[in-house]
Protein backbone atom coordinates (compact mmCIF):
# COMPACT_ATOMS: atom_id res chain seq x y z
CA UNK A 1 0.00 0.00 0.00
CA UNK A 2 1.53 3.50 -1.01
CA UNK A 3 2.38 5.47 1.80
CA UNK A 4 -0.31 9.06 2.55
CA UNK A 5 2.85 11.34 1.12
CA UNK A 6 2.89 8.84 -1.87
CA UNK A 7 0.01 8.95 -2.66
CA UNK A 8 -0.24 12.41 -2.21
CA UNK A 9 2.41 12.95 -4.71
CA UNK A 10 0.70 10.24 -7.44
CA UNK A 11 -2.47 11.79 -7.82
CA UNK A 12 -3.52 14.25 -9.57
CA UNK A 13 -4.92 17.69 -7.29
CA UNK A 14 -8.27 18.61 -7.64
CA UNK A 15 -9.76 21.18 -9.10
CA UNK A 16 -6.75 23.06 -10.27
CA UNK A 17 -5.33 23.34 -7.24
CA UNK A 18 -2.10 23.94 -7.07
CA UNK A 19 1.19 21.61 -5.34
CA UNK A 20 2.93 24.54 -4.61
CA UNK A 21 -0.05 25.94 -2.67
CA UNK A 22 -0.31 22.87 -0.81
CA UNK A 23 3.26 22.75 0.13
CA UNK A 24 3.34 26.77 1.74
CA UNK A 25 0.18 26.12 3.92
CA UNK A 26 1.91 22.66 5.22
CA UNK A 27 5.30 24.47 5.73
CA UNK A 28 2.97 26.80 7.71
CA UNK A 29 1.76 24.25 9.67
CA UNK A 30 4.26 22.16 10.19
CA UNK A 31 7.29 25.09 10.99
CA UNK A 32 5.22 27.87 13.04
CA UNK A 33 7.88 30.36 13.37
CA UNK A 34 7.35 34.27 13.48
CA UNK A 35 7.34 35.71 10.48
CA UNK A 36 5.93 39.33 8.36
CA UNK A 37 4.86 39.00 5.46
CA UNK A 38 5.71 42.45 4.45
CA UNK A 39 5.08 42.05 0.66
CA UNK A 40 2.10 39.93 0.88
CA UNK A 41 0.19 42.48 3.23
CA UNK A 42 1.51 45.62 0.93
CA UNK A 43 0.13 43.71 -1.93
CA UNK A 44 -3.13 43.09 -0.83
CA UNK A 45 -3.79 46.33 0.89
CA UNK A 46 -2.53 48.61 -2.24
CA UNK A 47 -5.27 45.97 -4.17
CA UNK A 48 -7.85 47.27 -1.87
CA UNK A 49 -6.96 50.86 -2.02
CA UNK A 50 -7.39 51.06 -5.47
CA UNK A 51 -10.25 48.39 -6.19
CA UNK A 52 -12.45 48.29 -3.36
CA UNK A 53 -14.91 51.53 -2.31
CA UNK A 54 -14.17 51.48 1.23
CA UNK A 55 -10.34 51.16 1.40
CA UNK A 56 -9.90 53.75 -1.98
CA UNK A 57 -11.69 56.55 0.49
CA UNK A 58 -9.28 55.87 3.22
CA UNK A 59 -6.35 58.30 4.21
CA UNK A 60 -2.35 57.15 4.46
CA UNK A 61 -0.87 54.46 2.50
CA UNK A 62 -0.02 50.62 2.88
CA UNK A 63 -0.99 48.23 5.11
CA UNK A 64 -0.33 49.87 8.71
CA UNK A 65 -2.50 52.77 8.07
CA UNK A 66 -5.63 50.45 7.28
CA UNK A 67 -8.77 50.30 10.00
CA UNK A 68 -9.83 47.49 11.91
CA UNK A 69 -13.13 46.81 10.35
CA UNK A 70 -15.91 44.15 11.91
CA UNK A 71 -19.02 42.52 10.58
CA UNK A 72 -21.36 45.00 11.51
CA UNK A 73 -19.41 47.46 9.51
CA UNK A 74 -19.22 45.65 6.16
CA UNK A 75 -22.97 44.86 6.86
CA UNK A 76 -24.03 48.14 7.22
CA UNK A 77 -23.53 48.97 3.00
CA UNK A 78 -21.81 45.31 2.10
CA UNK A 79 -21.39 46.95 -1.79
CA UNK A 80 -18.76 48.91 -0.17
CA UNK A 81 -16.37 46.09 0.54
CA UNK A 82 -16.10 44.34 -2.96
CA UNK A 83 -13.88 44.99 -5.40
CA UNK A 84 -15.91 47.23 -8.12
CA UNK A 85 -15.12 44.97 -10.39
CA UNK A 86 -16.24 41.81 -9.31
CA UNK A 87 -20.00 40.66 -9.79
CA UNK A 88 -21.13 39.07 -6.38
CA UNK A 89 -24.02 37.39 -8.94
CA UNK A 90 -20.64 35.34 -9.79
CA UNK A 91 -18.84 34.47 -6.61
CA UNK A 92 -18.86 31.70 -4.50
CA UNK A 93 -20.73 32.30 -1.16
CA UNK A 94 -21.56 30.70 2.01
CA UNK A 95 -24.27 31.93 4.50
CA UNK A 96 -23.83 32.14 8.29
CA UNK A 97 -26.43 33.29 11.06
CA UNK A 98 -23.35 33.48 13.14
CA UNK A 99 -22.10 33.90 16.68
CA UNK A 100 -22.96 38.09 16.58
CA UNK A 101 -27.22 37.47 15.53
CA UNK A 102 -25.82 38.86 12.44
CA UNK A 103 -26.83 36.95 9.11
CA UNK A 104 -23.81 37.07 6.61
CA UNK A 105 -23.16 35.72 3.10
CA UNK A 106 -19.28 35.59 2.36
CA UNK A 107 -18.29 35.92 -0.85
CA UNK A 108 -15.05 34.16 -2.57
CA UNK A 109 -13.39 34.23 -5.95
CA UNK A 110 -12.17 31.20 -7.93
CA UNK A 111 -8.20 31.62 -6.80
CA UNK A 112 -9.71 32.09 -3.24
CA UNK A 113 -11.91 29.36 -3.64
CA UNK A 114 -8.97 26.94 -5.13
CA UNK A 115 -6.92 27.98 -2.53
CA UNK A 116 -8.87 27.10 -0.09
CA UNK A 117 -8.91 23.40 -1.73
CA UNK A 118 -5.21 23.48 -1.48
CA UNK A 119 -5.48 24.45 2.62
CA UNK A 120 -8.02 21.57 2.78
CA UNK A 121 -5.68 19.17 1.50
CA UNK A 122 -2.52 20.57 3.41
CA UNK A 123 -4.43 20.28 6.38
CA UNK A 124 -5.06 16.45 5.78
CA UNK A 125 -1.48 15.78 5.01
CA UNK A 126 -0.45 17.59 8.70
CA UNK A 127 -2.88 15.30 10.34
CA UNK A 128 -1.35 11.90 8.63
CA UNK A 129 -4.34 11.85 6.78
CA UNK A 130 -4.45 10.74 2.95
CA UNK A 131 -5.91 14.32 1.69
CA UNK A 132 -8.29 12.03 -0.22
CA UNK A 133 -9.73 10.04 2.09
CA UNK A 134 -13.71 9.90 2.75
CA UNK A 135 -15.09 11.80 5.36
CA UNK A 136 -17.53 11.58 8.28
CA UNK A 137 -18.80 14.69 9.08
CA UNK A 138 -21.40 15.02 12.06
CA UNK A 139 -23.21 17.73 12.60
CA UNK A 140 -27.10 18.29 13.27
CA UNK A 141 -27.98 18.63 9.51
CA UNK A 142 -31.42 20.66 10.39
CA UNK A 143 -31.31 22.65 7.55
CA UNK A 144 -30.17 20.55 4.69
CA UNK A 145 -31.38 19.19 1.14
CA UNK A 146 -31.75 16.43 0.11
CA UNK A 147 -29.93 17.64 -3.15
CA UNK A 148 -27.23 18.44 -0.67
CA UNK A 149 -27.27 15.33 1.10
CA UNK A 150 -26.91 13.44 -2.33
CA UNK A 151 -24.20 15.79 -3.44
CA UNK A 152 -22.01 14.63 0.11
CA UNK A 153 -23.20 10.84 -0.54
CA UNK A 154 -21.47 11.20 -4.52
CA UNK A 155 -17.92 13.33 -2.80
CA UNK A 156 -17.29 9.68 -0.31
CA UNK A 157 -18.76 11.86 2.76
CA UNK A 158 -21.12 10.44 5.06
CA UNK A 159 -23.61 12.58 7.61
CA UNK A 160 -23.39 11.46 11.01
CA UNK A 161 -26.21 13.30 13.15
CA UNK A 162 -25.79 12.57 17.04
CA UNK A 163 -27.36 8.78 16.70
CA UNK A 164 -26.35 6.66 19.96
CA UNK A 165 -28.37 3.45 18.99
CA UNK A 166 -26.73 0.36 19.34
CA UNK A 167 -27.77 -0.13 15.12
CA UNK A 168 -26.67 3.26 14.33
CA UNK A 169 -23.31 2.79 16.06
CA UNK A 170 -22.37 -0.23 14.41
CA UNK A 171 -23.57 0.60 11.01
CA UNK A 172 -20.75 3.39 11.30
CA UNK A 173 -18.34 1.23 12.13
CA UNK A 174 -19.31 -1.51 9.57
CA UNK A 175 -19.21 2.06 6.67
CA UNK A 176 -15.67 3.19 8.79
CA UNK A 177 -14.22 -0.63 8.55
CA UNK A 178 -14.75 -0.56 4.81
CA UNK A 179 -13.43 2.68 3.75
CA UNK A 180 -9.59 2.73 5.14
CA UNK A 181 -8.39 6.18 6.07
CA UNK A 182 -11.60 7.88 6.54
CA UNK A 183 -11.29 10.93 8.37
CA UNK A 184 -13.58 11.78 10.81
CA UNK A 185 -15.02 15.58 11.21
CA UNK A 186 -17.48 17.00 13.88
CA UNK A 187 -19.07 19.09 15.87
CA UNK A 188 -17.12 17.59 19.54
CA UNK A 189 -20.49 17.31 20.97
CA UNK A 190 -21.41 14.51 18.04
CA UNK A 191 -17.72 13.21 18.93
CA UNK A 192 -18.41 12.47 22.61
CA UNK A 193 -21.96 10.34 21.04
CA UNK A 194 -20.21 8.36 18.61
CA UNK A 195 -16.79 7.27 20.18
CA UNK A 196 -18.75 7.04 23.43
CA UNK A 197 -20.92 4.64 21.04
CA UNK A 198 -18.12 3.17 19.98
CA UNK A 199 -16.86 2.43 23.41
CA UNK A 200 -20.16 1.36 25.11
CA UNK A 201 -20.67 -1.32 22.52
CA UNK A 202 -16.84 -2.51 22.64
CA UNK A 203 -15.64 -1.00 18.90
CA UNK A 204 -12.32 -0.59 18.75
CA UNK A 205 -10.63 0.12 14.89
CA UNK A 206 -7.40 -1.68 13.87
CA UNK A 207 -4.53 0.56 12.99
CA UNK A 208 -5.09 2.51 9.91
CA UNK A 209 -9.27 2.29 9.67
CA UNK A 210 -9.61 6.04 10.79
CA UNK A 211 -6.96 8.13 9.17
CA UNK A 212 -7.82 11.32 11.55
CA UNK A 213 -10.40 12.87 13.99
CA UNK A 214 -11.09 16.62 13.48
CA UNK A 215 -12.88 18.38 16.18
CA UNK A 216 -14.81 21.66 15.29
CA UNK A 217 -16.35 24.26 16.58
CA UNK A 218 -17.06 23.50 20.40
CA UNK A 219 -14.65 22.94 23.12
CA UNK A 220 -13.13 19.47 23.58
CA UNK A 221 -12.88 17.51 26.67
CA UNK A 222 -9.68 15.59 27.92
CA UNK A 223 -12.23 12.56 28.62
CA UNK A 224 -12.61 12.36 24.74
CA UNK A 225 -9.34 12.71 23.76
CA UNK A 226 -8.18 9.59 25.80
CA UNK A 227 -11.85 8.16 24.08
CA UNK A 228 -10.62 8.83 20.43
CA UNK A 229 -7.14 7.31 20.96
CA UNK A 230 -8.46 4.11 22.51
CA UNK A 231 -10.84 3.35 20.04
CA UNK A 232 -9.16 4.56 16.76
CA UNK A 233 -5.69 4.58 17.26
CA UNK A 234 -5.14 8.52 16.29
CA UNK A 235 -4.64 11.69 18.18
CA UNK A 236 -7.36 14.44 18.73
CA UNK A 237 -6.66 17.35 16.72
CA UNK A 238 -8.82 20.46 16.71
CA UNK A 239 -9.73 23.09 13.89
CA UNK A 240 -10.29 26.66 14.38
CA UNK A 241 -11.50 28.62 11.67
CA UNK A 242 -14.80 30.27 10.83
CA UNK A 243 -17.46 30.92 8.16
CA UNK A 244 -16.11 34.36 6.45
CA UNK A 245 -12.13 33.37 6.17
CA UNK A 246 -11.87 29.47 6.50
CA UNK A 247 -9.07 27.29 8.42
CA UNK A 248 -7.13 29.52 10.75
CA UNK A 249 -5.56 27.14 12.52
CA UNK A 250 -4.81 23.36 13.59
CA UNK A 251 -4.13 22.14 17.54
CA UNK A 252 -0.94 20.24 17.69
CA UNK A 253 -1.48 18.04 20.14
CA UNK A 254 -2.35 20.06 23.03
CA UNK A 255 -6.82 21.33 23.03
CA UNK A 256 -6.62 24.89 22.85
CA UNK A 257 -3.57 25.60 21.27
CA UNK A 258 -3.40 25.82 17.73
CA UNK A 259 -0.45 26.43 14.98
CA UNK A 260 -1.91 29.24 12.77
CA UNK A 261 -2.38 29.23 8.96
CA UNK A 262 -0.08 32.16 8.11
CA UNK A 263 0.49 31.16 4.67
CA UNK A 264 -2.93 32.24 3.99
CA UNK A 265 -3.72 34.66 7.09
CA UNK A 266 -1.99 37.55 9.05
CA UNK A 267 -2.97 37.43 12.58
CA UNK A 268 -2.51 40.27 15.30
CA UNK A 269 -4.24 40.37 18.49
CA UNK A 270 -5.17 43.91 19.79
CA UNK A 271 -6.46 45.28 23.36
CA UNK A 272 -10.14 44.92 24.32
CA UNK A 273 -10.80 48.72 23.95
CA UNK A 274 -7.96 49.92 21.08
CA UNK A 275 -6.79 49.00 18.26
CA UNK A 276 -3.25 48.85 20.08
CA UNK A 277 -1.30 45.33 20.14
CA UNK A 278 -1.84 43.62 23.55
CA UNK A 279 1.33 43.37 25.74
CA UNK A 280 3.25 40.04 25.11
CA UNK A 281 1.23 37.22 26.85
CA UNK A 282 -2.11 39.06 27.60
CA UNK A 283 -5.26 37.91 26.15
CA UNK A 284 -6.95 40.26 23.14
CA UNK A 285 -9.10 40.64 20.04
CA UNK A 286 -7.85 38.21 17.16
CA UNK A 287 -7.88 39.89 13.84
CA UNK A 288 -7.07 38.58 10.65
CA UNK A 289 -6.11 39.76 7.57
CA UNK A 290 -6.90 37.11 4.52
CA UNK A 291 -3.74 37.44 1.90
CA UNK A 292 -5.72 36.13 -1.15
CA UNK A 293 -9.33 37.29 -1.17
CA UNK A 294 -9.80 40.03 -3.80
CA UNK A 295 -13.36 39.86 -4.06
CA UNK A 296 -14.45 40.51 -0.96
CA UNK A 297 -11.09 41.80 0.59
CA UNK A 298 -10.75 40.90 4.76
CA UNK A 299 -8.01 43.57 5.74
CA UNK A 300 -7.84 43.72 9.69
CA UNK A 301 -10.69 42.00 10.19
CA UNK A 302 -12.29 41.51 13.63
CA UNK A 303 -13.69 38.11 14.15
CA UNK A 304 -14.82 38.74 17.55
CA UNK A 305 -13.06 35.57 19.15
CA UNK A 306 -10.07 36.17 22.37
CA UNK A 307 -6.97 34.96 22.30
CA UNK A 308 -3.29 35.14 22.95
CA UNK A 309 -0.26 34.60 20.94
CA UNK A 310 2.52 31.62 22.36
CA UNK A 311 6.20 32.61 23.46
CA UNK A 312 9.41 31.70 21.61
CA UNK A 313 12.68 31.00 22.98
CA UNK A 314 13.57 34.72 23.27
CA UNK A 315 10.22 35.44 25.27
CA UNK A 316 8.62 37.40 22.18
CA UNK A 317 5.32 36.51 21.33
CA UNK A 318 5.38 34.24 18.29
CA UNK A 319 2.27 35.23 16.01
CA UNK A 320 2.53 31.54 14.61
CA UNK A 321 0.76 29.86 17.10
CA UNK A 322 -2.25 30.61 19.50
CA UNK A 323 -1.52 29.42 23.10
CA UNK A 324 -5.16 29.93 24.11
CA UNK A 325 -8.25 30.33 21.98
CA UNK A 326 -10.96 31.88 24.96
CA UNK A 327 -14.60 30.58 25.16
CA UNK A 328 -13.33 26.84 23.49
CA UNK A 329 -12.42 25.18 26.55
CA UNK A 330 -15.10 24.32 29.47
CA UNK A 331 -18.44 25.81 28.04
CA UNK A 332 -20.49 22.94 27.17
CA UNK A 333 -24.18 21.81 27.88
CA UNK A 334 -23.99 18.79 30.52
CA UNK A 335 -26.78 16.23 31.03
CA UNK A 336 -27.57 13.68 33.36
CA UNK A 337 -26.31 13.86 36.83
CA UNK A 338 -22.70 14.02 38.72
CA UNK A 339 -22.54 10.12 39.35
CA UNK A 340 -23.46 9.49 35.63
CA UNK A 341 -22.54 12.89 33.19
CA UNK A 342 -23.25 12.74 29.53
CA UNK A 343 -22.72 15.79 27.31
CA UNK A 344 -25.55 17.16 25.21
CA UNK A 345 -25.37 17.76 21.30
CA UNK A 346 -24.75 21.63 21.67
CA UNK A 347 -26.03 22.33 18.26
CA UNK A 348 -29.19 20.39 18.74
CA UNK A 349 -30.27 22.51 21.52
CA UNK A 350 -29.39 26.00 20.42
CA UNK A 351 -29.84 25.75 16.68
CA UNK A 352 -33.79 25.46 16.60
CA UNK A 353 -33.51 28.88 18.75
CA UNK A 354 -31.48 30.70 16.03
CA UNK A 355 -34.58 30.00 14.00
CA UNK A 356 -37.70 31.84 16.31
CA UNK A 357 -37.87 35.24 14.89
CA UNK A 358 -38.82 36.77 18.00
CA UNK A 359 -35.36 36.17 19.85
CA UNK A 360 -33.00 38.94 18.33
CA UNK A 361 -30.16 37.50 20.20
CA UNK A 362 -30.12 34.54 22.90
CA UNK A 363 -27.51 32.66 25.78
CA UNK A 364 -28.12 29.89 27.57
CA UNK A 365 -26.48 29.43 30.66
CA UNK A 366 -26.50 26.58 32.75
CA UNK A 367 -26.56 26.82 36.41
CA UNK A 368 -26.10 23.21 37.78
CA UNK A 369 -27.33 19.51 36.63
CA UNK A 370 -30.79 20.50 35.04
CA UNK A 371 -30.58 24.01 36.34
CA UNK A 372 -30.68 26.50 33.33
CA UNK A 373 -30.97 30.17 32.65
CA UNK A 374 -32.08 31.52 29.32
CA UNK A 375 -31.08 35.32 28.94
CA UNK A 376 -33.26 36.64 26.13
CA UNK A 377 -33.30 39.82 23.88
CA UNK A 378 -36.38 39.27 22.61
CA UNK A 379 -40.31 40.73 23.62
CA UNK A 380 -41.26 39.20 26.71
CA UNK A 381 -43.57 36.01 25.86
CA UNK A 382 -45.11 33.15 27.86
CA UNK A 383 -45.19 31.72 24.55
CA UNK A 384 -41.79 31.64 23.87
CA UNK A 385 -40.81 30.61 27.51
CA UNK A 386 -43.38 27.73 26.48
CA UNK A 387 -41.44 26.70 23.84
CA UNK A 388 -37.99 27.34 25.58
CA UNK A 389 -38.42 24.99 28.38
CA UNK A 390 -40.49 21.93 26.03
CA UNK A 391 -36.86 22.70 24.02
CA UNK A 392 -34.55 21.57 26.84
CA UNK A 393 -37.09 18.78 27.93
CA UNK A 394 -37.03 17.04 24.93
CA UNK A 395 -33.28 17.84 24.48
CA UNK A 396 -31.60 17.54 27.76
CA UNK A 397 -34.37 15.71 30.25
CA UNK A 398 -34.35 16.02 34.14
CA UNK A 399 -34.51 19.56 34.17
CA UNK A 400 -34.94 21.04 37.96
CA UNK A 401 -35.32 24.52 36.72
CA UNK A 402 -35.85 26.89 33.66
CA UNK A 403 -35.44 30.56 34.45
CA UNK A 404 -35.58 33.46 32.21
CA UNK A 405 -34.01 36.71 32.21
CA UNK A 406 -34.59 39.76 29.41
CA UNK A 407 -31.68 41.55 28.66
CA UNK A 408 -29.56 43.18 25.96
CA UNK A 409 -26.57 44.63 26.98
CA UNK A 410 -25.20 41.09 28.65
CA UNK A 411 -24.80 39.27 25.15
CA UNK A 412 -22.43 41.36 23.56
CA UNK A 413 -19.41 40.02 23.64
CA UNK A 414 -16.12 42.50 22.11
CA UNK A 415 -16.97 43.74 18.50
CA UNK A 416 -20.23 42.48 18.25
CA UNK A 417 -19.59 38.13 18.87
CA UNK A 418 -21.91 36.49 21.77
CA UNK A 419 -21.73 33.02 23.47
CA UNK A 420 -24.98 30.79 22.90
CA UNK A 421 -23.81 28.66 25.88
CA UNK A 422 -21.89 29.12 28.83
CA UNK A 423 -21.98 26.94 31.82
CA UNK A 424 -20.97 28.24 35.25
CA UNK A 425 -20.71 25.05 37.09
CA UNK A 426 -16.97 25.39 38.57
CA UNK A 427 -15.45 22.61 36.80
CA UNK A 428 -17.78 20.96 33.82
CA UNK A 429 -14.75 18.75 32.97
CA UNK A 430 -13.95 17.57 36.14
CA UNK A 431 -17.15 15.58 36.00
CA UNK A 432 -15.75 13.80 32.86
CA UNK A 433 -11.92 12.92 34.03
CA UNK A 434 -12.94 11.50 37.05
CA UNK A 435 -14.70 8.70 35.38
CA UNK A 436 -15.75 7.09 31.79
CA UNK A 437 -18.91 9.04 29.96
CA UNK A 438 -22.05 7.38 29.96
Amino acid sequence: MLSTARRYAAQMLPNGVSSAVVDDVYSALTSPTAHYRHDALERIAQHARTHVPFYRRLPGQGFESLPVVTKPMMVADRSQFFDRRADPDRLTTRFSSGTSGISYVSYFDADRISHHRAEMVAVHRYLGADPFATVVHGTSWLDVSARTKLAFCLQGKKMYTGESDERSIRTIAKWLRRRRGTIIVALCSYLDALFEGFREFDIVFDEGVIGAVLGIGEPATSSLKQLVSTHAGVSLFMRYSNTENGIFGISNGALTRYTLNTSTFHFEILQLDSDEPVRPGEIGRIVVTDLHNRASPYLRYDTGDLGRFAFDENGAANPAILQELRGRKRDFPIGGTAEAPRRLLYMEILEPVDRMPDIRQFQLRQNDFGKFTWVLNAPRSVEIEARLRKLLDESVGDIVSCEFSYDCEELIVGFGKRQHFINEMPDPELYFRSGSLR
